[in-house]
């Protein structure tokens, strides 16, 4: 590989990043449908707003960096049209093509490899002074995580036990969009990945799909020597 910089990061193109107004998102929803790209009187059509009125938001989506625009092909005299089109990926084809690709690398590993690299995923994933201490501060590190990370996890209101509980996974990013389950080799990772990210006192255990609908992450405090 060269010396040369890399593309700037995608999660730069998300329109959670962009932080549009509810206007712009909604011009860029109406653009995203136009995949070849569109003027600015389509545009206008589709949402039933003055042609300069989308003009003006198409403008700070370009401004915004989630929309280019170049014009289209000469067709007589006359300045050619502009045609606006969208720079912003779809989430859920992103989520989609990474969640195969995934699961076609985890194929071809070593099935008994895949707590251990869960393990290093949590180690360089690690934020220093975060590491939890007990049964508690264990439960709602990894609720904080697992709900950044797509998994929409839920603490139960009153703990099993003062030492242990559970935490439920309401979805998971590696669920494919017809439904179909993420491989074992996947669970075992992340099963990994809490094991090295609660503390040396507290045990982790996921149990992958232990209710309909649902994935559990069970916490407990390490029994004494």
């Amino acid at each position: 590989m060269g010396e040369n910089t890399p593309p700037r990061p995608a999660t730069e193109l998300f329109p959670e990043s962009l932080k549009l107004s509810p206007k712009q998102r909604e011009v860029l929803r109406t653009l995203q449908q136009l995949t070849a790209g569109a003027r600015a009187s389509d545009v206008a059509d589709a949402l039933g707003m003055h042609v300069n009125t989308a003009r003006g938001h198409l403008d700070e989506l370009v401004a915004h960096g989630a929309v280019r625009v170049f014009p289209a092909p000469a067709q007589g005299r006359g300045r050619p049209s502009l045609i606006f089109q969208v720079r912003v990926p779809d989430n859920r084809t992103v989520a989609d093509e990474y969640v195969t690709l995934i699961e076609m690398m985890a194929d071809s590993i070593d099935p008994d490899s895949a707590r251990d690299i869960g393990r290093r995923w949590a180690r360089r994933m690690a934020e220093e002074g975060h590491e939890p201490h007990d049964v508690d501060s264990a439960a709602s590190r990894i609720h904080t995580m697992l709900r950044d990370m797509g998994f929409d996890p839920t603490l139960p209101e009153h703990p099993d036990t003062p030492d242990s509980t559970t935490l439920t996974l309401q979805s998971c990013p590696f669920v494919t969009a017809t439904g179909g389950r993420p491989s074992d080799f996947v669970c075992r990772v992340h099963d990994g990945f809490l094991a090295e990210t609660v503390s040396d006192g507290v045990d982790s255990h996921v149990e992958p799909m232990a209710a309909d609908g649902q994935c559990l992450v069970h916490l407990s405090r390490q029994a004494k020597n």
